[in-house]
C-alpha cells in the first residue's frame, strides 16, 4: 500500500482514488481554516498539516499578517534578507504553526508560486546570499516535487552553464544574471 516518495512515504498507485479524496479533504481544511480570515484566499499548495496560499484583497493580507499562525512567504519575504522586490499583487502567506519558516523554504514558496525566469533569478539571488547549501534545498523541494527544478539552479549557481541551457525559460543567461547579482550587491 505504501511507496517510498520524497522525504517520506505515499500511497500506490493502485490507490490513487484514495488519495486524491484524502488530498480534497485535507485542502477543504486548510481553504475553511484561511477563509475564516481571509475570504479571498486560494491554495496553491497543502499537505496535512502545511499550507501555502494567496489572497487577492489588501484586506485579507491585513488580516493574515495579524494572525499569529501565517508568515508572508515568496517574493515579500525576501525584504528580511535585504533583497526587495516589487510585487504585483498580494503576497503569498504560509501556515506551519510548528516548524520555522527558512530561506530554503521561502525559495520553494516563490518558485511554487510561478517559476517563470523573473522568480528562478530571485530565487538564486537568495540561494547565494543565504548561502542555503544543496542539500537543505533540494530536501525541502521535495515536498513541494521541484527537485529538478532546484538541482539545474544549482548548476547554473556553480558556473555550469552548458548543462543549463536546454531551452528551458526559467533559467535565466549567465550575463543578465550577473547584472543582477551586481545590481543587488550579492557576491
Amino acid at each position: 500500500m505504501l511507496a517510498p516518495s520524497g522525504p517520506e512515504y505515499a500511497l500506490t498507485d493502485d490507490l490513487q482514488p484514495l488519495r486524491d479524496f484524502a488530498q480534497a479533504v485535507v485542502t477543504h481544511e486548510h481553504r475553511t481554516r484561511v477563509r475564516t480570515i481571509a475570504p479571498s484566499a486560494t491554495i496553491e499548495w497543502c499537505d496535512p498539516t502545511r499550507a501555502l496560499v494567496r489572497v487577492q484583497t489588501a484586506d485579507d493580507t491585513d488580516a493574515l499578517q495579524r494572525a499569529p499562525e501565517w508568515d508572508m512567504t515568496g517574493l515579500a519575504a525576501f525584504h528580511t534578507y535585504d533583497l526587495q522586490f516589487f510585487l504585483a499583487g498580494e503576497p503569498a502567506f504560509w501556515y506551519a504553526p510548528d516548524d520555522q519558516l527558512t530561506p530554503a523554504d521561502i525559495v520553494c514558496h516563490t518558485l511554487v508560486l510561478e517559476a517563470g525566469s523573473r522568480r528562478v533569478s530571485y530565487a538564486m539571488l537568495l540561494i547565494e546570499q543565504e548561502q542555503i547549501s544543496e542539500a537543505e534545498l533540494i530536501e525541502t523541494a521535495m515536498w513541494y516535487g521541484i527537485e529538478e527544478e532546484i538541482e539545474r539552479m544549482y548548476r547554473f549557481i556553480k558556473g555550469n552553464f552548458d548543462a543549463t541551457d536546454d531551452g528551458e525559460p526559467s533559467i535565466p543567461n549567465s550575463r543578465e544574471y550577473a547584472a543582477l547579482k551586481d545590481q543587488y550587491g550579492v557576491a
